[in-house]
This record gives C-alpha cells, sequence and structure tokens, in this order.
C-alpha cells in the first residue's frame, strides 16, 4: 500500500490532539507531521514534538524561500506545514497525519488528492467552551476561539469522515476504524496486487 496523508481537524478544544496522541500509539504505521507555530508553548509541549515553535521573523523567511506546504495565522499566530515534513514521512512508508485546522486541511487536499479528511467534532458548542476555559493558559481566548469554532464546523460538509469526541475511547477506536478501511481501498493496494501477482 502506498503511504497517504490523513488530515485531522477540529474547532481548538474538539480533542483532535488527544485522539492523535492515542492513534500513535496504537498504529506504528503512522507518524504526526510536526507543525511549525510562532504561538508561545503551553504547559508540557516540547519544541520539535508537539510544534516546532519558531519566532516570527523563522516563519516569514520559510514563507518567503517556498518552504512550507501550507499556512495561516490564526488567532494572532502563525501556523503551517513544512513541505519537507509529509514527504519526509511517506519516504519512509508510513502514513503522514496532519493535526491541521480547516484552511490548512483545503490547501494540502488540495495538493494531495489521495489524502483522507477526517473532522472530530466536540457534543455541543457549551462542552467546547468547558473544555477551552479548562486549559486556563494565557494562550487561550474563549469568546474569540468559540467564534472560530463555528466558523469551521460549517467546513464539516468537506471532509470524508466526522467523528463525535464525547467518549475519548470511542472517538479513537473509530478514527482508527477510518483508517483501517481506508488502507485497504482496492485503488491503494492495486500496485501491490500486480507486483506479487495476486491479479
Amino acid at each position: 500500500m502506498k503511504p497517504f496523508p490523513i488530515i485531522i481537524s477540529s474547532p481548538s478544544g474538539g480533542g483532535k490532539t488527544t485522539v492523535v496522541q492515542h492513534l500513535l500509539k496504537k498504529d506504528k504505521t503512522l507518524c504526526r507531521v510536526v507543525t511549525a507555530t510562532t504561538r508561545d508553548p503551553r504547559t508540557g509541549e516540547k519544541d520539535g514534538r508537539d510544534y516546532h515553535f519558531w519566532t516570527e521573523k523563522q516563519f516569514l523567511t520559510a514563507i518567503e524561500k517556498g518552504q512550507m506546504l501550507e499556512w495561516a495565522k490564526v488567532h494572532a499566530h502563525y501556523y503551517g506545514i513544512p513541505k519537507k515534513s509529509v514527504d519526509g514521512v511517506m519516504k519512509q512508508g508510513l502514513c503522514p497525519v496532519l493535526v491541521i485546522d480547516v484552511q490548512g486541511a483545503r490547501t494540502v487536499s488540495g495538493k494531495y488528492p489521495q489524502a483522507v479528511k477526517i473532522f472530530i467534532v466536540p457534543p455541543s458548542l457549551k462542552v467546547l467552551k468547558e473544555r477551552i476555559a479548562a486549559r486556563k493558559d494565557h494562550t487561550q481566548d474563549v469568546a474569540l476561539r468559540l467564534r472560530t469554532a463555528k466558523k469551521e464546523l460549517k467546513e464539516i460538509k468537506n471532509y470524508h469522515y466526522v467523528v463525535l469526541n464525547d467518549d475519548l475511547k470511542k472517538a479513537v477506536s473509530d478514527t482508527a476504524a477510518v483508517i483501517r478501511a481506508e488502507k485497504l481501498k482496492t485503488e491503494r493496494n492495486l500496485k501491490d496486487l500486480k507486483v506479487s501477482k495476486v491479479i
């Protein structure tokens, strides 16, 4: 099977990062692509593991040099995916997992039409607000993030799958099931079947 990008989006507080962390522990054929950002690290976040924490100058230089697959300014900070990160993972025979917003998802899926897009949806805006507020750190503007969330939720129709994150264990299981099914799609396996002379 030829590796393919897996795009996972949700509003801030929707649980996409937590779901992906669990997926990576269960499935060693997946590799998270680390996003670059100009925002400050949150408590417990590590440079190179959770994000590449860049200065604004570093980020703008990468844009100018054409090194970014996609990028956007979100909540007053830059976020983006370095081009070499995605292709490097696929060269290793692994499926790159991109945890990105809806704008980034549009750009990446345009460049990688084989990509699978999964939207992690919260059970309600009330729960989403509670999750954002519970983070209690200086990077959060609850009102702004809720306004953004309402816009992002309108993009669900452009995703291949939607997973409800009401129960974390089930959300992880449902997302893993989607990825397993996608790996078994005929068009992803025809080349290997021909090489092995099964067909």
